[in-house]
């Protein structure tokens, strides 16, 4: 049994953040070559809620792109609460002011993640007013959904060419945070508190401030042949288009295990494939040569 699988919905974004490869392919994005952004259609969708019933808990509606420009969406919460599946949705929070009512009015939301490190490469009256947004929405959902997770992500300051700029746009954030639910001295969050070991600062009930370090996407890295993965083994992910991928990462489809447009999810589970790497993984040997060139990978021991 999986914990998640990755169902992206649409691989679109409204954004273009220099550390998303979905940012990057966007700027690059003209002329006749220029790689046209999708979204699920519904019969797609229906398929994968109904297969992922069967071998995981929860879902996400992401690998690359905003799910929630998706023009879909509120039908797609709306058809995910007719399965035992829960949805943990990580968004960008520009479009909060709109769907926010949907969200905190579907029985199938667990969790809420708002990518806020996002907000340290925008204008600053646009980030303001995009956290403000989030801000309101926590708000509301502490008020009428206790039982809402939600995560406020940021990046750490740490070896990346915007570092100080985040840095700046972090203490802007945890000063808004401090200040929206009147947190003292001593309950005021701090980024110095923060460590590889301690990532999450409670705020208030369920909501939480989440750093980490910035990530490179794979195939990137320099080759390395041993190491582990949680990929088939706590998570699989649903491409746009059908294709189903070993890792959520995997934004391109390098290691397509199957097409759920004509197999069971099933089968595809159990194809050669995947059972190397599922094996692969726990002999601690990297296989395929995305996961070798993964600089993720190397923070599982």
């Amino acid at each position: 049994m999986l914990n998640s699988i990755y169902i992206e919905i649409t691989d679109t974004c409204n954004l273009h953040c220099s550390f998303c490869p979905c940012g990057k392919q966007s700027q690059a994005s003209t002329g006749p070559s220029a790689k046209a952004r999708d979204f699920m259609d519904s019969a797609l969708f229906e398929r994968c809620i109904r297969q992922a019933a069967l071998h995981a808990e929860n879902v996400y509606f992401h690998i690359l792109g905003e799910p929630t420009l998706h023009p879909g969406f509120v039908h797609y919460l709306k058809a995910l609460e007719t399965t035992p599946l829960k949805l943990n949705l990580t968004t960008n929070g520009t479009t909060i002011a709109r769907v926010g009512k949907h969200l905190l009015q579907s029985e199938a939301l667990r969790q809420v993640n708002f990518s806020t490190h996002a907000y340290g490469e925008l204008e600053p009256a646009h980030a303001e007013k995009h956290l403000q947004d989030v801000l309101d929405f926590c708000q509301m959902a502490l008020a009428t959904r206790p039982d809402l997770y939600i995560n406020l992500r940021l990046w750490n300051a740490g070896d990346f060419p915007d570092a100080l700029r985040q840095k700046e746009w972090n203490q802007f954030l945890i000063t808004q945070v401090t200040r929206t639910f009147d947190l003292d001295g001593d309950t005021a969050p701090d980024m110095d508190h923060f460590c590889s070991r301690h990532k999450s600062f409670p705020v208030k009930g369920r909501l939480y401030l989440h750093q980490d370090s910035r990530f490179d996407w794979p195939g990137f890295g320099n080759e390395n042949t041993a190491g582990t993965c949680h990929a088939l083994e706590t998570h699989v992910g649903i491409l746009h288009d059908g294709r189903v991928v070993a890792c959520c990462l995997d934004h391109e489809g390098k290691i397509t295990l199957g097409d759920i447009r004509k197999q069971e999810l099933d089968e595809i589970l159990k194809s050669p494939l995947a059972l190397s790497m599922r094996e692969g993984f726990q002999k601690r040997e990297l296989r395929h040569p995305l996961c070798k060139k993964c600089t993720f990978c190397r923070r599982f021991k």
